[in-house]
C-alpha cells in the first residue's frame, strides 16, 4: 500500500506551487467574472467634444503625457475653471434662479490608476503660474501696509502717552483714535487652498479671494470624514459652501464676526474605490450628492511620449482670471440662458424629475441637483470655449442654446452614470465587498493560489483581516468556479489552507 507522502506525490504536479494538484482543465467550470463588478456598472466613456475642439485636443494630450484616462484631466480642468471665473459670472436660468459657477468634482479610482498624474499639468504647471499673475501689486499694497501700520503703532503710543499725562495732570483723557484708522493687512491673492479649516476659508474669501477658492484635496475621504473634527458645524458649513449665499462666521477670539457676501467654492479631489462606504455610511445631508464623480477603468501603463501646451492653458486660463465682478466688484454679472436654452431646461428638469422618483438613495438626492448642475456645466463650458478662442471676442453675455446641449449631454450621459457606478460600489455589502477584493487581487496579482496565512500577514487586503473572512470569501469563489477547495491533507492547520485559483480566470482577464 502506497504511503501517505506517495499519494501526495501523485496528485501534485512536480512543477506546481506547494499544494497547488495537477489539474484537469477540461473538468473546470467557468469562473463568473462578474464577481469583479459587483453592484458596479461599467464607466461611460467622456464627451469630449463638449469641450471644444481646442480643450479637448489639450485634454488628450494632457492624458497621453500622464498615461491617464482623460476623465482625470477634464474633472480638475472643470473645478479650476469654475473657480476661475467665481463670482464674476453667475448662471441664470429665470429672474428667480441664479447659480453660482463652482463645481465640486470627486475622482475615484484605485492606487496607481493615475488620477494624481492625470491632473498634474494643470496643478503643477498652469494655475502655480496663474496664481503668480494674480499677484498683481501686492508687494507694493503690503509695503504700504507696513508703512501705515508703523503709523498707526507710532499714534497709538502717542495717545497712550497724552492719556497718561492728562491723568497725571488731571485733565481729561483725549479721545481714543478713530477705529477707521486702525489699517487691516493686506492678504495675498488665492485661488488654491488645501488648509479647509472654517475660519481660514471664510476669512480667505472675505479678504483675499472674493471670486471663490478651488479646494484641492488629494484623499477626499479623510476630509469628508473629518468635516465636524474642529468645527461642530463644519458639514454644515461646506454644504453651504455650494450656494453662494451670504455667510457669518462667529469667533471665539473676536468680537467681530467673519462675513462672507457669497459663500462659495470649488472642490476637486481624489479618492480609493474602498473608502467610498466609509464616506457614504452617514444619512444624506445634500453633500456627497453635490460632486460630479469620475471613476474610469485604468489603462495599461505605458510610457507618455507627448508634451501637454501647458503655456497655451495658461494663456486660456488667464482670460478668466480677468474676468471682473460688475459694476463696483460688488455684485456678479449674471449670464441668462437664451430662449431656446430656457425651454431645453424646462424639458431636461422635467426628464431629471421622472428619474428621480424611480430610485432612492444618494442617487435619488443627485438627480434632484442635476439642472442646477448643468445650469451650472453650461457657463463653464460656454466660458472655457471662449477663453480657449484665440480670438478678441468679449465675454459671452448668453448662454446659448449649443452650450446648454453640451451640458445637458455631460450631465446625462455621464455624470448620472457616473454616479450610478459609484454609488453601486458604495452600496456593497461587507460580505460582497470582501469577496471581490479578494478576486481583484486575484487577478491583479495573477495570483495562482489563495493562501490564508500569506494575506494575513503580508498582502493585508482591506476588509480582509481575519482568517475567518478570508475563508468566507474563498468559499463564495469557490462556489462562483473561481477557486478550488483547499486539500485537506496537504495542510494540517486550517490557517495554512491554499485555495487553488481556476487558471480561467487568469486566461479570462489576461
Amino acid at each position: 500500500m502506497p504511503s501517505d507522502k506517495a499519494l501526495q506525490k501523485e496528485r501534485y504536479s512536480p512543477g506546481a506551487p506547494r499544494g497547488q494538484a495537477q489539474l484537469d482543465l477540461d473538468s473546470l467550470a467557468d469562473p463568473d467574472m462578474t464577481i469583479l463588478c459587483h453592484s458596479r456598472r461599467p464607466p461611460p466613456p467622456l464627451p469630449l467634444a463638449v469641450f471644444g475642439a481646442a480643450w479637448a485636443d489639450w485634454i488628450k494630450s494632457a492624458a497621453d503625457a500622464a498615461a491617464a484616462p482623460p476623465d482625470y484631466v477634464a474633472a480638475p480642468l472643470l473645478a479650476a475653471a469654475s473657480a476661475l471665473i467665481g463670482h464674476a459670472r453667475w448662471a441664470q436660468a429665470t429672474p428667480g434662479w441664479v447659480e453660482p459657477p463652482h463645481l465640486w468634482v470627486g475622482a475615484v479610482g484605485d492606487s496607481g490608476s493615475s488620477k494624481s498624474p492625470g491632473a498634474d499639468c494643470l496643478l503643477r504647471d498652469v494655475l502655480p503660474e496663474i496664481e503668480t499673475r494674480m499677484l498683481g501689486d501686492f508687494p507694493d499694497r503690503l509695503r504700504d501696509w507696513k508703512a501705515a501700520a508703523e503709523a498707526h503703532k507710532a499714534a497709538q503710543q502717542h495717545w497712550k502717552h497724552a492719556v497718561r499725562k492728562a491723568l497725571k495732570q488731571g485733565y481729561p483723557p483725549p479721545a481714543p483714535l478713530p477705529a477707521e484708522t486702525t489699517p487691516h493687512e493686506p492678504q495675498a491673492p488665492r485661488l488654491r487652498q488645501n488648509d479647509v479649516t472654517v475660519e481660514k476659508v471664510a476669512s480667505l474669501l472675505a479678504t483675499a479671494a472674493p471670486k471663490g477658492l478651488l479646494i484641492v484635496r488629494d484623499e477626499l475621504a479623510g476630509w469628508i470624514l473629518g468635516l465636524n473634527n474642529y468645527h461642530a458645524a463644519g458639514r454644515a458649513f461646506w454644504i453651504e459652501a455650494y450656494g453662494g449665499r451670504p455667510f457669518r462666521v462667529e469667533r471665539q477670539t473676536s468680537p467681530y464676526p467673519i462675513v462672507v457676501p457669497r459663500l462659495a467654492v470649488s472642490v476637486s479631489g481624489t479618492t480609493q474605490p474602498d473608502k467610498l462606504a466609509a464616506m457614504f455610511k452617514d444619512a444624506d445631508d445634500g453633500l456627497l450628492s453635490r460632486f460630479l464623480w469620475t471613476w474610469p477603468e485604468p489603462l495599461p501603463f505605458r510610457l507618455g511620449k507627448t508634451i501637454p501646451a501647458a503655456a497655451w492653458a495658461i494663456e486660456a486660463l488667464d482670460r478668466l482670471r480677468l474676468l471682473d465682478l460688475g459694476p463696483g466688484g460688488e455684485k456678479p454679472v449674471l449670464i441668462p440662458l437664451g430662449t431656446a436654452a430656457v425651454r431645453m431646461m424646462e424639458t431636461f428638469g422635467q426628464d431629471m424629475q421622472r428619474r428621480q422618483f424611480e430610485v432612492d438613495g444618494l442617487l435619488r438626492s443627485s438627480l434632484g441637483k442635476a439642472r442646477g448642475l448643468a445650469l451650472r456645466l453650461s457657463l463653464v463650458l460656454e466660458m472655457l470655449w471662449w477663453c480657449g478662442d484665440d480670438g478678441m471676442a468679449p465675454p459671452p453675455a448668453v448662454i446659448g442654446e449649443k452650450a446648454f446641449a453640451a451640458a445637458c449631454t455631460l450631465v446625462g450621459d455621464y455624470c448620472v452614470p457616473m454616479a450610478e457606478r459609484v454609488y453601486g460600489d458604495a452600496a456593497m455589502t461587507p460580505a460582497q465587498r470582501s469577496v471581490t477584493t479578494l478576486a481583484r487581487w486575484i487577478v491583479k496579482s495573477r495570483a495562482s493560489e489563495v493562501h490564508v496565512r500569506h494575506l494575513l500577514r503580508e498582502v493585508r487586503l482591506p476588509g480582509l483581516n481575519t482568517a475567518e473572512v478570508i475563508h468566507a470569501a474563498a468559499k463564495t469563489l469557490v462556489g462562483e468556479g473561481w477557486l478550488l477547495p483547499p486539500n485537506q491533507g496537504a495542510f494540517q492547520a486550517r490557517a495554512r489552507a491554499a485555495y487553488t485559483v481556476n487558471p480561467r480566470v487568469l486566461e479570462a482577464r489576461a
